[in-house]
């Protein structure tokens, strides 16, 4: 079981690279196209896709205890599907759409970013615990 957890960070980081790699594309489609209106949806891609999954990945990696929560895999599938609804309702909204899907995406990234903040907050620390290369 440790296996699959401590896979957790990496598999977060992955993810957002690969966010990374979609906004990049997205944005150099709108630029040559000259579709502005969608800078919106180009700007939730990218900071809640990857730099938000990024620093996830990178807590759960800094953070040893945060890998042992059960929490952790359901706040990574919650917190990119929160993303993808989003952002789809974010591009329905600047594509002239009633945007349907955005708060509903909203308030499931407002859920996953919640379970990170409670594993972070209610983590054991104490005199074993430290961080890789830290010591005490």
């Amino acid at each position: 079981m440790e296996d699959r957890i401590v896979r957790l960070d990496r598999i977060y980081i992955l993810a957002g690279f690969a966010w990374l790699i979609f906004g990049m594309m997205f944005g150099i489609y709108l630029g040559i196209t000259d579709q502005l209106q969608f800078a919106n949806s180009h700007a939730h891609a990218n900071l809640l896709g990857f730099v938000v999954s990024v620093l996830f990945g990178l807590l759960l990696r800094n953070w040893p205890p945060l890998l042992n929560s059960r929490l952790a895999m359901p706040q990574f599938v919650i917190y990119q599907f929160g993303v993808v609804i989003l952002v789809a309702g974010k591009f329905d909204i600047d594509s002239g759409g009633r945007g349907i899907l955005a708060p509903p995406g909203a308030m499931i990234v407002v859920l996953g970013t919640f379970i990170m903040f409670w594993m972070f907050a209610s983590a054991e620390y104490g005199p074993n615990v430290t961080a890789p290369g830290l010591s005490r």
